[in-house]
């Protein structure tokens, strides 16, 4: 059984390498974009992109494409959700204004962070995917979880194997029948383990009286620091050489590296909040005029504490 979302990683490098290709367009996406900046309205569509089965069949396509309205669920999230904050009269001016500047060509980490941000929902609020695909006119009066999975998992199946046809994962993002498909291959491979977890049976199996496991050999260390002061360090590490530039396409890998280093749990500003995920939105940083800026860097009450760090001499 899959049991943690690093099960997906080596698919989800697949897509990210065809991402960053760079024949590889991506296109602006006319979708609705928020009205409200509440955590009412930011919640109920982060919970209908991040944890619900897709289920609507659309035309397949060879084009990518992104909508503002992708990046502002992270933007949004990370502010009102993980930091617990209210998004000011001021931040709302700055949001609009970004709309009008957006360059979906600068997106391809945004795309890879859906991804893998859906999966990691997928592995740790199953529950919540259930529910939430239960409120799908499909499934009314149906509350057989082997009978919902076994039509989505049909669904899904037959999409994969039609070449006119994919299924329209995130809305506010369309991917080309190949991208499309091989995330479809990751959600089949985890309902086909859910449905043998659901049905198996105990008969004619020898059970081992012993428990093997395999122990975690990464000692985790305690950030008694703010993310803002840990990405701070790790940028200025990277800009005095002391360590390799982050490449595109890399910067999520790299921030799964650090967090499994270091343990955030003293930077959570609410108990849901994942610390992990807002370290990575911080050190993913943002693009302007095809440059990665550090908004948080640049705020007048954010006191750098490492930008005396000397510059590596070469050996």
């Amino acid at each position: 059984m899959i049991l943690h979302p690093f099960h997906f990683t080596p698919k989800i490098e697949n897509i990210n390498q065809i991402l960053w290709k760079e024949e590889t367009e991506i296109t602006s996406l006319r979708r609705m974009t928020f009205k409200k900046f509440n955590k009412k309205e930011v919640l109920h569509y982060y919970d209908l992109i991040f944890k619900n089965f897709p289920l609507e069949i659309e035309n397949a396509t060879e084009e990518i494409s992104i909508s503002i309205f992708a990046t502002e669920i992270f933007d949004l999230h990370y502010q009102i959700i993980d930091l617990n904050n209210q998004i000011s009269a001021s931040e709302e001016i700055e949001l609009l204004e970004k709309r009008k500047n957006f360059k979906p060509e600068e997106n391809s980490e945004t795309i890879e962070d859906f991804i893998s941000t859906f999966f990691h929902c997928l592995v740790y609020n199953y529950e919540d995917f259930l529910t939430n695909t239960l409120k799908q006119h499909y499934f009314v009066g149906i509350n057989n979880e082997v009978k919902i999975l076994l039509s989505i998992l049909n669904r899904y199946k037959s999409v994969l194997k039609d070449k006119t046809k994919q299924i329209d994962l995130f809305w506010c993002i369309k991917l080309n029948k190949h991208v499309s498909d091989l995330i479809l291959e990751m959600l089949i491979e985890f309902i086909e383990q859910r449905l043998n977890l659901l049905t198996i049976s105990t008969e004619n199996i020898n059970l081992a009286n012993e428990l093997n496991y395999v122990e975690n050999e990464i000692y985790s260390i305690d950030w008694n620091g703010s993310q803002q002061e840990l990405c701070e360090l790790i940028l200025e590490l990277e800009k005095k050489e002391w360590i390799s530039e982050i490449r595109n396409g890399d910067r999520k890998k790299f921030a799964n590296s650090i967090t499994k280093i270091f343990n955030l749990s003293n930077t959570k500003k609410n108990k849901k909040s994942n610390p992990n995920n807002s370290f990575y939105q911080l050190l993913k940083g943002e693009f302007e005029n095809n440059r990665r800026i550090y908004p948080f860097m640049e705020k007048e009450n954010y006191e750098k504490k490492f930008d005396e760090i000397m510059k590596q001499k070469n050996k």
